[in-house]
């Protein structure tokens, strides 16, 4: 998935996947629409965008509100190539707009037996978002403190 943008995240479904055909049920591709479609309605489902705000930063989600459908789509090509649930190739798909170069990695890190990274569930401990709102503030305090 690293280079090439958003754009090639999006197109015709390649031929390099190895999952088995059960689960790739879950999305498919449709040539005539020229679009990735779910197959089941709870493949619809996942988080919502402060999900991805709160769990990837502000970048993935301005991708997410100011063009859904490539998002959506890309988190689809995620599902079928990866043979991903809809939240954890939510949670990738995230990870990758963020930052390419750390999510791509991360992942050779893993299909080499590393450490698997969980981005559905990182960060969203009581703890972390606690944190998160406080520096939100401060940050937020100081924007208006410059802007008055």
């Amino acid at each position: 998935m690293p280079g090439g943008g958003i754009s090639s995240l999006v197109n015709k479904p390649t031929t390099h996947c190895t999952a088995p055909l059960s689960k790739l049920a879950m999305v498919r591709f449709d040539p005539t629409l020229e679009k990735w479609v779910p197959t089941a309605p709870e493949d619809e489902v996942g988080y919502g965008p402060m999900g991805t705000l709160l769990r990837a930063g502000p970048k993935p989600f301005l991708i997410r509100v100011l063009n859904p459908d490539n998002y959506e789509q890309g988190v689809f090509k995620f599902m079928y190539n990866e043979n991903m649930s809809r939240m954890e190739a939510q949670g990738n798909f995230d990870a990758y707009l963020e930052n390419p170069n750390d999510w791509a990695y991360q992942y050779f890190k893993e299909k080499n037996g590393g450490f698997k990274k969980d981005y559905v569930n990182d960060g969203m401990d009581p703890q972390s978002l606690i944190l998160k709102g406080v520096w939100s503030s401060l940050v937020f305090a100081l924007a208006m403190r410059g802007i008055y």
